[in-house]
């Protein structure tokens, strides 16, 4: 596996732990934050498993130490769902342009998101599975 290969496992082991299947739908009365609902054994041992083969992987000396409890934690079985807005606005705040799209209205959130490849939005999508662009505005603005 190479390094980005196994990134994108890291990053789908965060995601499956921490928002599970599905969220709410946004309603044009009001704006809901979608609450993530409970994760499935079967999500569960494959973001498991993709940890461990992170974490035993030569990559692994190339993460930070943040990043090496994270996945530990997520190998363990005892990630929480309490930072998944933090790994969210993480992954958004590496791509350039997001700083000033965030402060603006969700229209230009929108059209900013909407201008981004299809290479930058899979990854941003494989931190925020069954959120809406409206959930994430909100919850990041």
């Amino acid at each position: 596996m190479n390094r980005n290969s196994l990134r994108m496992a890291a990053v789908s082991a965060i995601a499956a732990v921490t928002l599970g299947g599905a969220a709410g739908l946004a309603q044009a009365s009001e704006a809901r934050v979608a609450a993530p609902q409970a994760v499935s054994v079967t999500q569960q041992a494959e973001a498991q498993q993709a940890a461990h083969a992170l974490l035993s992987s030569p990559l692994a000396a190339h993460l930070s130490p943040a990043e090496q409890t994270e996945m530990k934690q997520i190998a363990n079985g005892e990630f929480t769902a309490a930072s998944k807005w933090s790994a969210i606005r993480a992954a958004f705040s590496k791509v350039g342009g997001f700083a000033k799209a965030i402060a603006g209205k969700y229209s230009d959130f929108k059209k900013w998101y909407d201008g981004l490849s299809w290479w930058v939005k899979a990854p941003l999508a494989a931190v925020s599975p069954g959120l809406t662009i409206l959930d994430i505005y909100n919850a990041l603005h």
